[in-house]
């Protein structure tokens, strides 16, 4: 699987989960169980986007190396794999960029619902 396609599934998943806790019902602790100390902890919508960044950033280097490898002169490295390693990082960029964008106008959104 590409890891474009990883990256971006990873950034979805944790935006659905906060679209799930913010649509679940508060329920005050009081007179139920403590919570499961052996439950793991969900992964933080940081950690999700620091990897789907680290994917993208992977693909523009494997681009980048193949790139100078060929350039170079390199006998392993052929002109359709350094075409489609540069394909990939671009498409991995174009996939960021626009989740930034739905990113940033989420919270434009939520800004300016009124309180």
């Amino acid at each position: 699987m590409i890891p474009l396609i990883t990256a971006v599934a990873g950034v979805l998943s944790a935006l659905s989960s906060i679209v799930n806790l913010e649509n679940t019902p508060k329920t005050s602790h009081s007179d139920s169980s403590p919570p499961d100390a052996t439950a793991a902890p969900a992964p933080a919508f940081s950690d999700a986007l620091k990897s789907a960044l680290d994917h993208v950033d992977t693909a523009i280097a494997t681009a980048n190396d193949k790139a100078k490898a060929f350039a170079s002169g390199e006998q392993g490295v052929s002109l359709s794999d350094v075409m489609i390693s540069l394909e990939q990082a671009n498409l991995a960029l174009q996939a960021a960029a626009a989740v930034r964008d739905k990113v940033v106008a989420a919270y434009t959104n939520v800004m300016n619902m009124p309180v």
